[in-house]
């Protein structure tokens, strides 16, 4: 038997293609009165990488384009809204969009994590800590052709303890 949706783990890369898959997530967690985290991994470079490229920018400019990405991460999820508003109006505008009742479309709670480290083992060490019973994952748009799955979907789905979604993207 399939154990209830409590809470659900959905990962970003912060591109279009992740669009689908946060609808879904909102939809799955509207129908269960989920919890939902969105998580966003800032990867980190392996040490002789980020050697390399330090020498080639310097210290000071590789610094700096690091913690610009960590900015552009938190404005694309956060904006200037809290967390709960910016959830709440994407699920205000999911609900309208779909004509479901604003009185029935509702979830828990939410909450955003920007972490940095390996994005495969951050996805399932996240949705471990946070005691997700789903991870949703945004598909590239040649999901089912010659390319098939990311690796970093294929690396979720095989070391996943718990159900994993991968949502291929709109055609834009």
């Amino acid at each position: 038997m399939l154990k209830p949706i409590r809470s659900i783990l959905f990962a970003t890369d912060l591109t279009q293609n992740c669009q689908a898959a946060f609808e879904f997530t909102v939809a799955v967690a509207t129908r269960f009165h989920a919890t939902i985290f969105m998580l966003h991994v800032i990867e980190v470079l392996p040490d002789h990488m980020e050697g390399r490229a330090k020498r080639l920018l310097g210290r000071h400019r590789w610094e700096e384009l690091v913690d610009s990405q960590a900015e552009f991460a938190r404005k694309s999820l956060l904006g200037k809204q809290s967390t709960d508003d910016r959830i709440r109006e994407a699920l205000h505008n999911f609900c309208k969009q779909e004509g479901i009742d604003d009185d029935s479309c509702d979830f828990k709670s939410r909450q955003i994590i920007i972490s940095e480290g390996e994005i495969i083992e951050d996805i399932l060490e996240k949705a471990v800590e946070n005691g997700c019973d789903l991870i949703v994952l945004g598909g590239h748009p040649h999901l089912v052709t010659k390319t098939a799955l990311g690796s970093i979907a294929k690396g979720v789905l095989k070391k996943s303890k718990i159900p994993v979604t991968v949502v291929p993207p709109q055609e834009f």
